[in-house]
């Protein structure tokens, strides 16, 4: 007894499948690389830095209306000089900075870098 069967067709393969996802592999990998040179953000930690009885700290607080240090509103530009004048005057050398939940990353990052730029001031980041 012989049963029938149909005959195996191969089917054509879809080159447009194939190159949507290498077309998307391409894609993410592009846009990883690219931001992934921006992702780091260097945090020091306050060790080695002498007890915290040496360190005379000014507040500073970051929200997402802007900065206040010791409670007057300032702008980020201003940091410099504001502190540079808290360093003579008050004879401060470390600044404690309080970030709102209101702030976004960006701004956070911005007041990061021009922390960084100040001469003999610690950071130290408070929530």
């Amino acid at each position: 007894m012989r049963i029938e069967t149909t005959p195996f067709k191969r089917r054509k393969i879809s080159m447009t499948s194939l190159i949507d996802v290498i077309f998307l592999l391409l894609l993410f990998f592009m846009l990883s690389s690219t931001f992934s040179r921006f992702s780091d953000v260097e945090l020091n930690s306050g060790a080695g830095r002498g007890s915290s009885q040496d360190i005379a700290p000014a507040f500073l607080k970051l929200t997402d209306n802007g900065l206040t240090l010791n409670g007057r509103s300032i702008k980020l530009e201003m940091l410099g000089k504001e502190v540079a004048t808290l360093q003579v005057s008050a004879n401060i050398n470390g600044l404690i900075l309080s970030v709102d939940k209101t702030a976004s990353a960006q701004q956070f990052v911005d007041v990061l870098t021009a922390s960084r730029r100040l001469s003999g001031i610690s950071l130290q980041v408070v929530k």
